[in-house]
């Protein structure tokens, strides 16, 4: 008991700012930004056997709570922080491991769920716009009425530009649309205009297998995608919760260079990216030649007559779906030139 009044007395980030995150001996734990509370935990659960595991009702009991360090040869040393649970099926028991880390070197706190050495199957989905595995989730809440945190997040096609939107952190906002077309959540304080502290809630790994889920509760859940059949034995996934003090733009591009310390990635290709340096010539939606082509000749011609009557240096013309032969949901049924 000594132990773990300790460990609650210790939990929290230092060396980078104002988060924090502070775990209760139930398991609970809060994200806070000088000393208030920016997300509140909901559940830990797990779908499985085609039934619901979860904390909230003591079908995935807590047993433990525990504390030690390591080392990521990319982001550097951490604290990590263990929530045990007991999952019980047909009298086998498997542990399941929630981590909680926090990093030295960066503005951030990540949640890290091991499923254990078992394959987790179902025989009866769920869709794609839900989760089978929740950890860590967050209630989607104004805590009282000084709270002033709003939402932007990308969604949908495009990259995410067709859907984005934005508004109150609150119960009555819908803030992921569709679990399988969501991006990342970016918190701000909207009495700051989103120019002070904000929050970026992404998932850290297993990028095409993970999403953000909002369930009929109002509640931000993070996971395996519910349409997932079988989960691998010692299997694992991660999302990060990253901080910044200075706004939304400047805290995005911040979040997006620890994602590439993490994954060994630079913008070398970027920089020399032939579409980045030349201009070019596009055909796509809302270019006049998006599906048109000059009056009594075929597309073949019209490109030709662009790239000789038009005298700028461009280096490359993009060619749209206009191009292609399209098969179910307009794409691609044959790759002919």
């Amino acid at each position: 008991m000594h132990l773990l009044e300790l460990l609650l007395l210790v939990v929290g980030c230092w060396g980078w700012g104002n988060i924090e995150v502070l775990i209760d001996q139930k398991g609970g734990y809060n994200v806070t930004i000088g000393n208030r509370v920016w997300l509140r935990s909901s559940r830990t659960a797990l779908y499985v056997d085609n039934k619901w595991f979860s904390s909230d009702d003591n079908s995935l009991p807590l047993t433990g709570i525990s504390y030690t360090s390591g080392f990521d040869p990319n982001l550097g040393d951490y604290r990590d922080f263990q929530l045990s649970y007991d999952l019980v099926r047909s009298g086998i028991h498997t542990q399941i491991i929630g981590h909680i880390r926090d990093w030295y070197s960066g503005s951030g706190i990540s949640f890290h769920l091991d499923t254990g050495n078992l394959t987790m199957t179902n025989t009866v989905p769920l869709d794609m716009d839900h989760v089978r595995t929740v950890f860590p989730s967050f209630y989607i809440e104004q805590i009282d009425k000084n709270d002033q945190r709003g939402y932007f997040t990308f969604e949908g096609e495009m990259t995410g530009d067709d859907n984005k939107h934005a508004g109150w952190w609150n119960p009555s906002s819908k803030v992921i649309q569709s679990g399988i077309q969501g991006g990342p959540i970016v918190l701000f304080n909207l009495s700051q205009q989103g120019e002070g502290d904000i929050l970026v809630l992404s998932p850290f790994s297993r990028f095409m297998a993970t999403s953000l889920s909002q369930t009929n509760s109002n509640t931000l859940e993070y996971g395996v995608m519910g349409s997932m059949l079988s989960i691998p034995a010692n299997y694992n996934h991660s999302m990060i919760v990253f901080y910044s003090s200075q706004g939304i733009n400047e805290g995005i591009r911040e979040w997006g260079q620890l994602m590439q310390r993490e994954y060994t990635r630079t913008n070398q290709h970027r920089l020399n990216d032939l579409t980045i340096n030349y201009l070019g010539y596009y055909t796509d939606n809302g270019a006049y030649y998006y599906y048109n082509t000059e009056k009594g000749i075929n597309y073949e011609e019209t490109m030709v007559n662009v790239r000789h009557q038009i005298s700028l240096p461009f280096h490359y013309i993009q060619l749209d779906s206009w191009w292609y032969y399209k098969g179910i949901g307009d794409g691609v049924s044959q790759w002919t030139a």
